[in-house]
């Protein structure tokens, strides 16, 4: 009988509640996320959605164990299943290659911040909430900050003395999460949205996701800021700073014209 009633859910619910968008923000953690899915609240929206099941998945993706045939008809399932109509999650950014090809019709945005600000946010936001190193979330920050790929110097030491990975761990990371989105979602598909303009572009947002600009929150567009801000990346030396973030993000930088200029959390 329960295998019945999911099988009915699945079948008939796009026909009982049929999709009025179908959008995914997959920009990296602290860019924005929570924002991206609380100004999409009067839709069907959450933010980090079914999180044990893609886990495991975005793990595989980076570690390259990732069967991409099988992961395509799982995300095609869980999209079906879930039937959301926004959806937010650094998940969808490691997962976007088998993602898109599973749900073609899905448009993403890419929330892009500086890289010098997401990464004091990121810090921050591990001193205010220390993870648990045992779970998925703390492998997948091993696998995705690739910690132990980078030897420390002495100008990593305000991040280092406080158990933190070298400056090149996080600067790498920003650059190979945004160059996957991008080499993945065809123009036609994709809005790259930076993060401080979130508030101010939402008609643009919504009329390229072709919905009423009145629908979206503008009082939901900046969540989850950092409760408290610590400073440990003011402390890295400026030369250090400036040349680390140009080694591993110039490029992107200057395609995004982003000012390499801390932000908030």
């Amino acid at each position: 009988m329960r295998t019945a009633r999911r099988l009915a859910r699945f079948v008939l619910l796009p026909v009982l509640r049929p999709r009025r968008l179908d959008v995914c923000c997959c920009g990296l953690s602290k860019t924005g996320t929570h924002s991206m899915a609380g100004i999409f609240e009067n839709y069907r929206s959450m933010h980090h959605p079914d999180q044990d099941l893609r886990l495991p998945l975005a793990i595989a993706c980076l570690k390259g164990d990732l069967d991409e045939r099988q992961a395509r008809s799982t995300l095609w399932r869980r999209d079906r299943s879930l039937w959301l109509e926004m959806e937010s999650s650094s998940l969808g950014g490691i997962l976007i290659e088998p993602l898109a090809r599973a749900c073609p019709r899905k448009k993403f945005i890419l929330t892009v911040r500086d890289p010098v600000g997401w990464c004091d946010s990121w810090i921050d936001h591990q001193i205010n909430r220390p993870p648990d190193l045992t779970s998925l979330w703390g492998t997948l920050d091993r696998v995705r900050l690739r910690a132990g790929a980078f030897a420390p110097s002495k100008f990593d030491a305000p991040l280092t003395d406080r158990g933190f990975l070298p400056l090149p761990c996080y600067f790498q990371l920003w650059s190979s999460h945004n160059e996957r989105v991008l080499r993945a979602v065809e123009p036609s598909r994709l809005l790259v949205v930076k993060t401080d303009e979130i508030a101010k572009r939402i008609p643009e947002i919504a009329a390229w996701a072709d919905i009423p600009a009145d629908s979206l929150r503008s009082d939901r567009s900046w969540l989850f800021a950092a409760p408290q801000k610590h400073g440990v990346v003011a402390e890295v030396d400026p030369g250090y700073l400036r040349d680390t973030a140009e080694e591993h993000c110039g490029a992107l930088m200057r395609r995004f014209a982003l000012a390499p200029a801390a932000g908030r959390g």
